[in-house]
């Protein structure tokens, strides 16, 4: 794959040690064997996305509490993403702030990916990790969601609120809490992790809309953040979660979103030593394995959720991929505690 230490900027993750703090838990504890201490966790902050994700894993086993990512979230909205959250802050729109998330995400995460897409009469704002897998991801997702249920309704002045938000792992022991700080209804065990809100609701204006400096803001916003600086692999790479989701998975629906013809992307892809294949074959193969380890989703839905024509041919898929049967796969993974962080190349659903 292109990084096998991709960068995560640490926005609000910053928060962790005043929350551990609050927790009554030493902070430095949460940080032993990490390559960065508490004073080094700036909003600013670039953080390998594995050791950022161990952290979260270390905040859970020292507090004991499964929704400790969704209440350090609970703490967050847009304005704690940077200066992407300043242009969101005065973006005329709902739809127009998530958009523009969306399209410069890549340059604060090579891990994960921040996505959008309708559903019927509802949209989804979501996040998808694709890096190799580490302890901590439940905590992400719960971090993330809580974080993109503030920013709808903060950029609507409260006049949306997620109906629903989905969770890609398994039911918790304290449900009541994620509500709590979710602050809509929570469905876990699912195949991602989003919250959905009216597809309409895109439209509402943002109370705190300027125009004129949304049009400054935005003309500095891709210098500041650089998204046009990744590769085409790594673009690719970062797409490519999203577009399962969605049942398309083709080369060329892929380069119709890079606004690239498929033979120039290809090209690239080539240029860069690898291949779409390759690249989504990775992608569907990491995907699976946090499916299998964090959920209780039956084999078929898995393979729905990977955009696998049929039950059988994901299953000769992934044997192919880890030489075991996904089916063999999750039980070795239960009875041995893997987490996701041992991976390697071994009702709304």
């Amino acid at each position: 794959m292109e990084n096998e230490r991709p960068p995560q900027r640490a926005a609000g993750l910053s928060g962790i040690p005043a929350l551990l703090a609050e927790l009554g838990v030493d902070p430095g504890r949460a940080f032993e064997g990490l390559s960065f201490a508490p004073g080094d966790l700036t909003p600013d902050a670039m953080l390998p996305f594995g050791e950022a994700m161990q952290l979260l894993a270390n905040c859970e086993r020292l507090t004991g509490l499964e929704h400790f990512g969704v209440m350090l979230g609970a703490r967050h909205e847009h304005l704690s993403l940077g200066f992407i959250g300043e242009v969101m802050d005065v973006a005329p729109t709902l739809g127009e702030a998530i958009r523009d998330y969306v399209r410069v995400q890549i340059g604060l995460s090579r891990g994960a990916a921040v996505y959008s897409y309708p559903i019927g009469d509802d949209v989804t704002f979501g996040f998808g990790i694709y890096a190799r897998h580490h302890p901590g991801v439940k905590q992400a997702y719960g971090f993330t969601m809580a974080v993109a249920s503030n920013i709808v309704r903060a950029l609507t002045g409260g006049r949306s609120n997620p109906g629903e938000v989905l969770l890609c792992h398994r039911f918790p022991a304290n449900p009541g809490a994620f509500q709590r700080f979710l602050k809509a209804k929570p469905l876990f065990d699912q195949h991602q992790s989003c919250v959905i809100f009216p597809r309409r609701d895109l439209q509402v204006a943002n109370p705190r809309a300027d125009r004129a400096r949304y049009k400054a803001l935005s003309a500095q916003l891709d210098a500041r953040i650089r998204p046009g600086g990744a590769t085409s692999s790594a673009l690719v790479l970062h797409k490519m979660k999203p577009i399962l989701m969605q049942g398309e998975y083709s080369l060329e629906a892929v380069a119709s979103r890079l606004d690239l013809h498929p033979r120039t992307l290809n090209r690239r892809l080539l240029d860069d030593g690898t291949s779409f294949a390759a690249i989504r074959d990775e992608v569907r193969f990491r995907l699976a394995q946090e499916l299998l380890a964090l959920t209780d989703l039956p084999i078929g839905d898995v393979a729905a959720a990977l955009s696998f024509s049929s039950h059988g041919n994901f299953v000769r898929a992934f044997r192919r991929w880890a030489q075991a049967t996904p089916t063999e796969w999750r039980a070795r993974a239960e009875e041995s505690g893997l987490r996701p962080g041992d991976f390697g190349n071994q009702k709304r659903v």
